[in-house]
């Protein structure tokens, strides 16, 4: 997936009759082609040793107090991402430790699973809803469940033709006022480090985007 994309949280959505709105905004008002459903899973993993003291890093106090005040996002997590089905089925991993981003092959997770004593599956949030593409774009809504509550509804806005981020927000928000109602209540994920995680912050990859759900569900205390 190529160009810039942008990651946010529809807190206050209604369900399936808040995504049924955005499907007659797309393909009515943006005249958007629906190319079928999408889904994503993002899985969050902890272990029972902590990867800064092992690495003999020393943190400030207001360091270790901020990652408590976060809840699941301390140095002991990990978070799988995992976009597509079958054969486009990608996945990425987000230490917690070091923000390090990583995508490997799908048997990476078996394999995650089977480390019982390192990494233990804590909680997961699974999105669902549809894929639609416009002319230089392309825009995935989703109904958010964490375990089995029903937490708002994601939408992620790929703009194609520019990966930086910095130049296409403009555009991307402009898109979002589109189909979005005024008195929705938006997460807009701002304060992404990509550097933290020693990704380009100007020139964005599927890399990219995975660190933005993570950085939604832990900043937001969804994960």
């Amino acid at each position: 997936m190529a160009g810039s994309t942008w990651v946010l949280w529809w807190k206050d959505a209604q369900g399936t009759a808040s995504l049924g709105l955005l499907q007659e905004r797309l393909l009515r008002g943006l005249r958007a082609n629906l190319k079928g459903r999408w889904s994503m899973d993002t899985k969050l993993f902890h272990s029972p040793h902590n990867f800064v003291e092992q690495q003999n890093i020393k943190l400030p106090s207001e360091n270790i107090r901020r990652a408590e005040s976060r809840g699941t996002a301390s140095d002991q997590s990990m978070y799988l991402v995992v976009r597509g089905q079958g054969a486009s089925r990608r996945q990425f991993y987000v230490m917690a430790s070091n923000r390090m981003v990583v995508e490997t092959e799908p048997e990476m997770e078996s394999v995650v699973l089977r480390l019982k004593n390192l990494w233990t599956p804590r909680q997961a949030a699974r999105i669902e809803g549809y894929s639609y593409e416009g002319d230089d774009w392309v825009i995935r809504t989703g109904n958010l469940m964490v375990g089995t509550s029903y937490k708002g509804l994601v939408i992620e806005i790929n703009y194609l033709p520019c990966s930086n981020p910095e130049q296409t927000r403009g555009l991307m928000r402009e898109l979002l006022l589109m189909i979005l109602p005024p008195d929705a209540q938006v997460d807009a994920n701002n304060g992404v480090d990509y550097r933290r995680a020693g990704l380009d912050p100007k020139r964005m990859t599927d890399c990219h985007t995975a660190y933005q759900y993570v950085h939604l569900f832990t900043q937001s205390s969804l994960l």
